[in-house]
């Protein structure tokens, strides 16, 4: 069982307890009592930056905010169930975005932040996260009967977007780029100048390329799809998954995709079908591969295993010279987000803490510290609050919308879309050779033909 299942489980058997709880006023700091703030997250590196950050919020505002890190997902699950038994959650909560916090919101464990974020504040978050933490009908309606968010109501906002990310980002090793005789400085820019140097770097013994396929849908997602976005265009990718198949993988459109991703079969790492997703960052960060694939997060991940950012190349996925667009950006998605608890003490200072941390100013404190990329869009700012190591990763997410990949946009699937499905096939496809680009064409179709009946 997932932990966002057991977590739904656990929120739903405790929903009545926590609506009590949240229907009664809650107390506030009284007379003039500077307010205390306490605060959990599941990221260990989150908590040290927050409270770098707290150092400085308390010196404006006078307002003290104690960050703790409970980790790892489950020991963080369990101990949000056994507090909300108690009555002993923290005021704040940071949590993943778009899903637990509308979980725990729906169940009485977040409050209601609509009236609270207003456009102003929306309007300094990156766009394509600025919903997130709503509550939509459409989500109402698509979760399974027995999950909290149908007690929710449509328009509630139970968390703040507060860390942003993109799949699709490649880290290249800059020693071994220039231990295979290429520039150390320039990233690839098509798709094929990508394949060349993971020619060379192999020729040099230099490594291939790593990425987790053990979860296999790993090279589907991060790989293959924003190569097929960028080669066909926003329309004819969406067709690939159409109901009824007739635009779908097996088509020319399709099989041209397949195989223009298949050319990196000689150039994974080896074992590359046996690691999971950590495990392939830490061999890349031990040096057993040139080139990585993960997301902007992964920068963090690779710096806390003795990869610093400045022996580091970054870039995108780049698109293929034989498609339709040329350039690529990878729209970012809300990763975490900030909730008030319904039992918080004081819920003007915990508000006030998350529109602070949420500010070019506090969020490019933690963005710094932390290496992970803010909800908040800094602009012009990105390199001064980032450093120019974590703001080349943020300029990724602009650019034309007609080349924007938005890994978060799921309106074209079947509603029942499961990832690995498609993921398994690829891995057949690539690196185990398995299937031609024209037989794994005629395979998805019928896997995404069966999840399109199912939905019926």
């Amino acid at each position: 069982m997932t932990a966002g299942r057991t977590l739904a489980l656990v929120l739903a058997a405790a929903v009545g307890l926590t609506a009590c709880n949240a229907a009664q006023p809650q107390q506030q700091q009284q007379g003039g009592t500077a307010a205390s703030l306490t605060m959990w997250t599941f990221k260990k590196s989150h908590a040290d930056a927050l409270n770098k950050a707290a150092g400085q919020f308390k010196a404006e505002t006078g307002i003290s905010v104690t960050v703790e890190a409970v980790t790892p997902d489950d020991v963080f699950v369990s101990k949000v169930q056994s507090a909300a038994q108690t009555n002993g959650l923290p005021d704040v909560l940071e949590v993943h975005a778009g899903g637990e916090d509308l979980e725990m919101g729906a169940s009485g464990l977040l409050q209601d932040l609509a009236a609270d974020v207003n456009d102003a504040w929306k309007g300094r978050l990156l766009p394509s996260t600025q919903e997130t933490g709503v509550l939509t009908q459409e989500k109402i309606d698509s979760v399974a009967a027995d999950s909290p968010m149908k007690q929710g109501k449509a328009g509630q906002r139970f968390s703040v977007p507060f860390t942003a990310g993109a799949f699709g980002i490649v880290y290249a090793n800059k020693d071994k780029l220039k231990a295979a005789g290429l520039d150390p400085e320039t990233p690839p820019k098509t798709w094929e100048e990508f394949v060349a140097a993971l020619e060379k770097t192999t020729a040099a013994d230099q490594g291939g390329l790593s990425l987790g396929l053990k979860v296999s849908q790993t090279g589907f997602n991060w790989i293959y799809q924003p190569l097929a976005y960028a080669y066909l265009g926003k329309e004819r990718f969406q067709a690939l998954f159409a109901k009824g198949g007739t635009q779908g993988f097996s088509t020319p459109d399709g099989v041209k995709t397949l195989e223009v991703y298949s050319r990196l079969s000689p150039y994974w790492m080896p074992g590359a079908t046996t690691l999971g997703i950590d495990e392939a960052d830490v061999a890349f960060a031990q040096g057993k591969s040139a080139f990585n694939v993960g997301g902007t997060f992964t920068l963090a991940f690779l710096n806390q295993n003795g990869l610093s950012p400045d022996k580091l190349l970054t870039f995108p996925i780049p698109p293929s010279t034989e498609g339709r667009n040329q350039a690529i950006s990878m729209s970012p998605l809300a990763l975490t987000g900030l909730g008030v608890t319904a039992s918080t003490r004081d819920r003007e200072a915990a508000v006030k803490w998350i529109d602070w941390v949420t500010s070019p100013k506090g969020a490019g404190i933690v963005a710094k510290e932390s290496l992970d990329l803010p909800a908040t869009d800094l602009g012009a700012e990105a390199e001064t609050l980032l450093g120019k190591d974590l703001a080349a990763l943020q300029k990724y997410f602009t650019g034309p919308p007609e080349t924007a990949y938005e890994a978060g946009d799921s309106s074209f699937f079947p509603s029942d879309y499961d990832q690995v499905k498609p993921g398994d096939l690829t891995v057949r496809l690539t690196p185990l050779k398995e299937l031609t680009a024209q037989q794994a064409g005629t395979e998805l179709d019928k896997v995404i033909a069966a999840m399109w009946k199912s939905t019926q």
